[in-house]
């Protein structure tokens, strides 16, 4: 009996043994399949873009402009619809700004009167960091896109 006993226990083990086995195979199949499938589209990203200044600084001391954007990071996966709405939020009178990014294959060019607002929009087809400015007030008002591969 106790061979019989012994017997039984050896054959319920292989038998557990391979339905577990069954089971990750079946398991890693249908996460590989899942994976293959899934393929980043894309997101519309928005920025709110203001010119802006720093407090407290004496622009003929330091012989730099005072004037900075908002935002200096604008952070986006490849594939994204980039859309910056752009304000020059100076009165009357008041400074000139721009948006621009002079390097490939973006190259924007964008000027704003005072009081003017634009609505900027590009695909981010290529990734790497690329350096937007001010064509009126280097070297302070500058900022940069970060295209970053898709998360998927």
């Amino acid at each position: 009996m106790a061979n019989g006993t012994q017997y039984a226990v050896l054959g319920l083990s292989v038998v557990a043994i391979a339905i577990a086995i069954t089971a990750i195979t079946i398991s890693l199949q249908n996460s590989s399949q899942t994976t293959t499938l899934q393929h980043y589209t894309g997101e519309t990203r928005e920025f709110w873009l203001f010119n802006s200044n720093i407090p407290d600084f004496n622009e003929t001391t330091m012989k730099m402009p005072h004037d900075v954007y908002s935002m200096p990071i604008m952070a986006v996966f490849k594939g994204d619809t980039v859309v910056i709405h752009f304000f020059n939020t100076e009165g009357l009178g008041g400074d000139h700004h721009s948006f621009t990014i002079s390097t490939n294959p973006y190259n924007i060019n964008v000027e704003l009167s005072p009081g003017q607002n634009r609505t900027i929009t590009f695909d981010a087809n290529t990734t790497g960091t690329f350096a937007y400015y001010c064509t009126f007030h280097k070297p302070t008002m500058r900022g940069q896109l970060i295209v970053q591969s898709p998360p998927y």
